[in-house]
């Protein structure tokens, strides 16, 4: 016979009567489950190397990550009782408000996700999808990119001085997008490798301008076993960020991304 006290976690069945020690753990378990196979992809195949730092995802995989890995399973913490009435309603809200958190940040990061990284002139562009007209790329070699890691291009310059002028005209008074977000002046990344190079310069003549680098230069001349005078970099922007872009010295693949920007005094 019930003494009117609420029943015992033992004498309840099914997930009402776990314990809240159990329900916590169970719930972070799973958070973390979800949570780091969604950092995986985000990781390794919508911002592999450099390009999460370039972009600047952090600030949204933040929220995400503390409230599906944090607020969620604290919230159950502090919520769940065994054998509590409306315990059901709680562990709803709280599955809400985590799955809209899941739902939100996975699709700010995906939607800003690098798509194309586009040499223009003296620097390279990290573009979402959206930065560039779909209607330009499509039927070209561009138009899909491969599932890890974004497309590659160079946008050159036209060589012919009307069609300079006329490429100027509509960038500076008609508000056409520059060569960075026009199609039609790319071509291949590894077929322009010798032009990239060439506007690129070694990190130790940034060294010279700039001895505050010194401590990420050595950092990155560590890792990649180089002088500085044998590796070459590029500024690179993303969004509203400029950083540091160390290239390969040979194929000028994007290698890793220094957290200064290379045209501050």
């Amino acid at each position: 016979m019930s003494n009117g006290n609420p029943v015992s976690s033992d004498g309840q069945r099914g997930w009402r009567g776990v314990s809240t020690r159990r329900a916590f753990l169970n719930h972070l378990g799973l958070s973390a489950t979800i949570v780091g196979a969604v950092c995986g992809v985000i990781f390794f195949i919508w911002y592999p190397a450099p390009y999460f730092d370039i972009k600047g995802a952090w600030n949204v995989l933040r929220v995400l990550i503390g409230v599906d890995l944090v607020v969620g399973p604290l919230m159950t913490l502090i919520l769940f009782r065994p054998g509590k009435r409306g315990l059901a309603i709680d562990v709803t809200m709280i599955a809400m408000i985590q799955l809209s958190a899941l739902l939100y940040g996975t699709s700010m990061i995906f939607q800003e996700r690098p798509y194309y990284v586009v040499f223009a002139v003296d620097r390279i562009e990290v573009l979402a999808k959206r930065d560039v007209d779909a209607a330009a790329v499509a039927g070209t070699a561009f138009e899909n990119k491969p599932l890890v890691g974004p497309l590659l291009a160079f946008a050159s310059v036209p060589s012919d001085p009307v069609e300079f002028q006329r490429l100027l005209e509509e960038t500076l008074f008609e508000g056409k997008p520059d060569i960075e977000r026009r199609p039609d002046r790319w071509r291949a990344y590894a077929e322009s490798k010798n032009a990239v190079l060439a506007r690129a310069e070694p990190l130790s003549t940034l060294l010279e301008q700039r001895p505050d680098t010194a401590e990420e230069i050595s950092r990155v001349s560590r890792d990649l076993g180089m002088d500085p005078a044998e590796i070459f970099y590029l500024p690179v922007v993303g969004g509203d960020r400029a950083l540091t872009l160390v290239i390969d010295p040979e194929t000028a693949a994007p290698l890793k991304a220094l957290d200064f920007d290379p045209w501050a005094s």
